[in-house]
């Protein structure tokens, strides 16, 4: 019976190979995150307005912030909003809206902080 050979790997093909996989896992880790555009008139004075994955804020009149709604405690999404605070319903960490800060715990770290872009009267927002 006559053994079937399998294709050999030169070194150089290999190199090439492994590279390209390189490349394209590093672009793939830095694509953009969700974004979402809202307008600045949705987003209260002295609290804050939960859209899909973003927690809007505006601590002072035309000063705006954006977290994730992801609680560090536990990844549990935050959908509770409590005057200048956000809550956590899991545990019930307690976050401040001027700078995401733990107000209460159980959770140790602040709420991820992304990006606010003004955009005429809407804001884009992102992580």
């Amino acid at each position: 019976m006559a053994e079937k050979s399998l294709p050999s790997c030169s070194r150089r093909l290999f190199l090439v190979g492994s590279a390209t996989t390189f490349a394209g896992a590093v672009l793939a880790a830095c694509g953009s995150g969700p974004t979402e555009e809202v307008a600045a008139s949705d987003v209260p004075v002295g609290s804050a307005t939960i859209v899909g994955d973003f927690i809007i804020a505006q601590p002072e009149e035309g000063q705006y912030r954006v977290y994730s709604t992801t609680c560090p405690h536990q990844s549990s999404k935050i959908t509770e909003v409590e005057g200048e605070t956000v809550r956590c319903p899991a545990h019930n960490s307690v976050f401040s809206l001027a700078d995401g800060s733990v107000v209460d715990g159980p959770a140790r770290s602040p709420l991820t902080e992304g990006t606010v872009e003004e955009n005429g009267t809407n804001l884009r927002v992102s992580l």
